[in-house]
């Protein structure tokens, strides 16, 4: 598995992973699928705290991450959010531990402070994940969010860069820091 920085030729790819998981899935509380061109239009806007990372595995994207304002509130500045999205076909095999990893270690090498996942709770292996990876809970909000016909309740996780320096933290992973999209590079 390749992680590396997410272009707009990723466009495509993230939307499909999204979207599968909007339509069928309590991971995301979005309701209505994203266009192409919202995707696009979201990966420009960008910015270097804030980065999107994809997983390739054959050359093929087959999962994504990205790092998030939490607020737009200066004092919160410090703080991210992470998602993570992974194709159901490769749900399982690591995907979504390698991509937190290296979200993780972006946010170590650009001095954040916290960084808070956002869960359903009926999201168990997502929970079993972040737990595992040394996130604690911070708290659980009751039926924030109605999807299906039904109210759902939302964990909060938190991961302090602080505290996984003291512990020695840092994944050992390796990440393409690269643009990528390499595909538009051969094209030339």
């Amino acid at each position: 598995m390749r992680i590396r920085d997410a272009c707009a030729a990723d466009a495509a790819a993230i939307a499909e992973i999204y979207n599968h998981a909007v339509l069928t899935t309590t991971a995301s509380f979005d309701v209505e699928p994203k266009s192409v061109e919202d995707r696009a239009r979201w990966l420009a806007g960008r910015s270097p705290l804030h980065p999107v990372i994809v997983a390739e595995v054959d050359g093929a994207v087959v999962g994504w991450g990205a790092l998030s304002p939490y607020s737009e509130r200066p004092a919160y500045a410090a703080t991210v959010e992470v998602s993570v999205y992974i194709a159901e076909s490769h749900r399982g095999r690591g995907g979504g531990r390698t991509l937190t990893r290296a979200l993780v270690d972006r946010a170590r090498l650009a001095e954040l402070h916290v960084l808070l996942a956002r869960i359903c709770t009926e999201n168990t292996a997502s929970i079993a994940m972040v737990r595992s990876l040394g996130f604690t809970e911070a708290g659980t909000m009751h039926e924030v969010g109605r999807k299906f016909g039904r109210w759902l309740d939302v964990v909060t996780w938190e991961y302090r860069i602080e505290d996984d320096r003291v512990a020695g933290g840092g994944s050992g992973d390796t990440h393409d820091e690269s643009p990528g999209c390499r595909k538009e590079e051969d094209a030339r």
